[in-house]
């Protein structure tokens, strides 16, 4: 005789005579980022009621119990412990986890299509930015993806990827996708890009990018596109309903060097368009991405800069101290930060860039600390270190940000804002005609570059 099976919202804690029937939505391994070791497993179990709960399996469980485990499938479960849910870091609206335990008993059931295949737990996007710092909940998010960009590779190794997903309130929220996550997320785009994608991405954490909200993928983070999920299809209803009517007037995602959080795409401009450039008025900066070879480090500019360890801005000299302007105030210690000003070069014409802290060391691999720790007893800051030359000859795309100072001032030194490496040759990137681009070349002075 079958035992009588209970909701996972009727199981009660302390007890381990209970059973229950689930579906497996999603399994994952919770990992030690210090040292890369696995922590344990996790496991999403969800009943007919669509209540969902976590079984966690320790790692000397894992040969016993993963092998009966299958996304997807449904099991009767027996004899397990139900105990108090993680408090940080949560994947389901749940008080309580369970544990396998010796008497735990797993299996196979049949599949009558009563228990759903997914549930998460979604989020407007709205919500993202009151869930920065908050690390309680992990956060699950559906949307239409407007654009995404190319794997990068950061200083560190890891490979990244940005995308951005729109919803039915023309809202949009930046996602970052890290490492396995983001191939994954590549590994899913079906072969013919000529249709409206939408996505389901779980396990993410809200974090501050630059004046808004941004949402990052953790251990938990799947991606699922177009799935029969109810509110992916009333997603596609309601954008429909703006597209007179049709799915198919939805655009499908534009693939950009770099996307930012409002999902508009940067303008790439040759480096003669860029030196013409006019500010419209009312804006401040104008933003666009270069596509050029690094040919050499500026002289007598050095390669980094005494800073005030709380703003970051450049200490000036007053009566032998070091003051910063920003704070207003004498600094008693002070930071380094890399400023290295390069020329570069494309089929166009050449300029200069500077890269600060973060993307200097994108490109040279080490951080700063390094670099100086590595360096001889006497070295002057003019003195640019090999590691740093070795940025000399890669292809980037860069983007920058052009200012009234770079224009007024005369001054080329275009700030970068983030780069990427980029393979292939210069001289046969294909560059797109634009109203500001001049018809004939612009020789640009030279500095002397080592």
């Amino acid at each position: 005789m079958k035992s009588p099976t209970t909701t996972l919202a009727a199981v009660t804690p302390n007890s381990d005579k209970e059973t229950i029937v689930v579906r497996v939505t999603r399994i994952w391994e919770a990992i030690n980022k210090r040292n890369g070791a696995i922590i344990h497993t996790n496991v999403i179990l969800l009943d007919e009621k669509e209540n969902h709960m976590v079984a966690i399996i320790r790692n000397n469980q894992k040969q016993i119990y993963l092998p009966l485990l299958k996304e997807g499938e449904v099991y009767t479960i027996s004899n397990f412990k139900v105990v108090p849910g993680p408090k940080q870091y949560k994947s389901v609206d749940s008080e309580y986890s369970i544990n396998f335990f010796f008497k735990t008993k797993i299996e196979k059931g049949r599949d009558f299509a009563t228990i759903p295949m997914y549930k998460f737990e979604l989020q407007p996007f709205p919500a993202v930015k009151t869930l920065v710092g908050n690390p309680a909940m992990l956060i699950d998010v559906v949307g239409m993806v407007r654009s995404y960009c190319k794997l990068e590779r950061r200083n560190n190794g890891a490979q990244k990827m940005d995308l951005v997903l729109t919803d039915q309130r023309a809202e949009n929220v930046l996602v970052t996708l890290w490492e396995d996550r983001a191939t994954q997320f590549l590994d899913l785009l079906p072969p013919s890009k000529d249709g409206p994608l939408f996505v389901v991405i779980t396990g993410l954490l809200a974090k501050k990018f630059s004046d808004s909200a941004s949402l990052s993928s953790t251990d938990a983070t799947r991606c699922y596109l177009n799935i029969d999920y109810a509110p992916i299809t009333g997603l596609q209803n309601d954008m429909s309903a703006t597209s007179n009517g049709k799915l198919a007037g939805l655009h499908p995602p534009t693939i950009e060097q770099f996307v930012t959080s409002t999902g508009d795409g940067v303008q790439e401009l040759p480096i003669s368009s860029i030196l013409q450039t006019v500010i419209p008025p009312g804006t401040q900066v104008v933003r666009c991405i270069c596509r050029a070879k690094i040919l050499g480090i500026l002289d007598g500019n050095g390669w980094y800069y005494n800073c005030c360890p709380n703003c970051a801005r450049a200490l000036g000299d007053l009566n032998g101290k070091f003051y910063c302007i920003g704070c207003d105030e004498e600094m008693l210690s002070l930071a380094q930060r890399f400023r290295i000003v390069v020329q570069v070069e494309d089929p166009t014409g050449s300029t200069t860039v500077t890269l600060f802290n973060k993307e200097a060391e994108q490109l040279v691999g080490v951080p700063l600390k390094k670099v100086l720790a590595d360096q001889a007893e006497h070295a002057q800051q003019t003195d640019i270190p090999s590691v740093v030359r070795n940025i000399i000859g890669k292809l980037c795309a860069f983007q920058i940000k052009i200012t009234p100072y770079n224009i007024i001032q005369g001054c080329e030194e275009y700030t970068v804002t983030r780069v990427s490496e980029v393979g292939g040759d210069v001289n046969q990137t294909t560059i797109v005609p634009n109203s500001m681009e001049t018809e004939s070349p612009i020789r640009v002075k030279r500095q002397k570059v080592v």
